[in-house]
């Protein structure tokens, strides 16, 4: 089988104008996909509580129904197209970016972490993004200053708790909404916690497989997939761990783009091929 459940929509600013439903549909069987989703991006709030926070921004109610009529209207030839949504994991409880009333209008959610999200003691209030340099409006003295506020309260909270917190978070999605289907864009896991300047590298691989086992339980008995892009994948023991435990994992491009640009659904092969080398299992989602 060769599925890729995470390609993006031309409504989404995000994605190119090219990213329609029929050019899609060619180009994804030009790459010898038989099953994908196509998805809208829906986030019913940012976390500074305006409607957009860098460059992600809350769903406008007409582009949502748009997308829901399209795909309505159009009838693939030969391809299994799946309707879906990326949207965020939010809090340690299992609060995700869409309401069940939304949710229950698609076939799938794609669960990412674009931000922060609230643990239980540590609140997320950092506003900006932590790469200053992906912000060039935020990077300056002030900027800097949040920056080392939040370094310092992440370095308090510890490692160890965030990756805990991470973990009941994810568990606690699963668990509460069912059209969950995959953890999108998951590397190792810990890209999230790297990038708000955790020191999980400084946990070690070891405990760091540990504290995922809770997932990665989960994710088997949900039959929720672990997403791979072709991207670098520091502890490759944790994915290696997932896969004993009956994890099974999805290649993805993150298509925006058809050929070229960011993230072109031509780097399916890619993510095809970390899963091949690291000798993992594949799986479609079940719906």
């Amino acid at each position: 089988m060769k599925a890729d459940y995470h390609v993006h929509y031309y409504i989404d600013s995000c994605a190119a104008d090219e990213m329609t439903f029929p050019n899609i549909e060619k180009k994804a069987l030009e790459l010898g996909l038989d099953e994908i989703s196509v998805l809208k991006h829906h986030s019913r709030r940012m976390p500074n509580g305006e409607a957009a926070w860098v460059c992600w921004k809350r769903v406008k109610p007409e582009e949502w129904q748009r997308y829901l009529d399209e795909y309505a209207a159009y009838r693939p030839e030969k391809l299994v197209i799946h309707s879906g949504v990326e949207s965020e994991l939010c809090s340690e409880d299992g609060e995700i970016n869409i309401s069940d009333e939304e949710a229950a209008k698609i076939d799938m959610i794609a669960l990412s972490v674009h931000y922060m999200p609230d643990l239980a003691g540590l609140k997320m209030d950092f506003l900006l993004y932590p790469d200053l340099n992906f912000c060039p409006a935020q990077n300056n003295d002030e900027g800097r200053r949040e920056l080392a506020r939040w370094r310092e309260k992440a370095a308090a909270f510890g490692a160890e708790n965030a990756i805990k917190g991470l973990v009941n978070g994810y568990c606690n999605a699963i668990r509460a909404h069912k059209k969950v289907r995959t953890l999108s864009h998951m590397y190792d896991g810990l890209l999230p916690l790297r990038t708000y300047t955790f020191d999980v590298d400084g946990v070690g691989e070891k405990r760091c497989i540990e504290l995922f086992e809770p997932l990665f339980a989960v994710m088997r008995d949900n039959e929720v997939r672990w997403e791979l892009t072709g991207g670098a994948v520091p502890f490759a023991g944790i994915l290696r761990r997932a896969d004993e435990m009956g994890v099974r994992f999805i290649a993805t491009a993150d298509a925006h783009f058809l050929d070229s640009g960011w993230g072109p659904f031509t780097h399916h092969d890619a993510a095809e091929a970390v899963i091949d080398r690291l000798g993992l299992r594949r799986a479609r989602v079940s719906l």
